[in-house]
């Protein structure tokens, strides 16, 4: 059977106008800010261990940019997480779960990055937790499509650790090829929660996230259509 932890993270930092104002609610805000927060200290930390090198699907300066940052730990108070685990692709997690019901147990061949594979339990602990409970933070926060949604939801608890290390190699930053949303990420969180950097920020992630979600879109159709001819 299931069992559904309450989320215990502490309410993110910054004014709490922009709380109210949040369309996720304030302890969905507060999960996800706390999750960013540990996304942009990984991000810092892999720099740190191999200085000009991209990783997370970022170029080495823009790391660089993050590795700077003084105020990492306090997050960013925003509707929408700044990593990815391909949670629009519904075959990809159909088939790294069902791969974790196997005999092999589902670890993937090669031993990822320990403090890529701490992230990546927390992260798919809290899609998890969407998936279960937060359907609408699941597609508005993550970008996750609904059949993924489905899928995440119908898993036991016990499942995630080994769901976790499979997909640790998938885990990217969120829009990785536009250094215009990087730069306002490291720019909001450098000026200590900016009100007028966080609304820009916001707007511009919240645009390519239904950007993505078009092309999502447009491709399902495009494959009915070749299905159906």
């Amino acid at each position: 059977m299931r069992s559904q932890a309450p989320l215990a993270l502490p309410p993110p930092a910054g004014p709490a106008h922009w709380e109210e104002e949040s369309p996720l609610g304030v302890r969905v805000t507060a999960a996800l800010a706390s999750a960013n927060a540990g996304f942009l200290s990984l991000a810092a930390s892999l720099h740190a261990a191999r200085p000009g090198m991209p990783a997370l699907g970022l170029p080495a300066h823009v790391l660089a940019g993050i590795a700077r940052l003084e105020a990492v730990q306090q997050g960013l108070v925003l509707p929408l997480a700044l990593y990815d685990i391909r949670f629009r692709d519904e075959r990809y997690w159909r088939h790294e779960i069902a791969a974790c019901g196997s005999v092999h147990d589902g670890r993937p061949a090669t031993a990822p990055d320990p403090g890529v594979t701490r992230f990546t339990r927390t992260a798919v602990t809290l899609a998890w937790h969407f998936a279960q409970s937060e359907a609408r933070a699941a597609r508005l926060a993550l970008g996750m499509e609904a059949p993924t949604q489905q899928l995440l939801a119908s898993l036991p608890v016990g499942a995630l650790d080994a769901l976790a290390q499979r997909v640790s190699g998938a885990v990217a930053a969120r829009f990785c090829t536009r250094e215009r949303f990087w730069g306002l990420v490291t720019s909001a969180v450098r000026f200590g929660q900016d009100t007028a950097a966080l609304e820009r920020l916001r707007l511009l992630g919240l645009q390519l996230q239904g950007a993505d979600s078009a092309r999502v879109q447009q491709l399902h159709r495009r494959l009915r259509r070749t299905t159906q001819a």
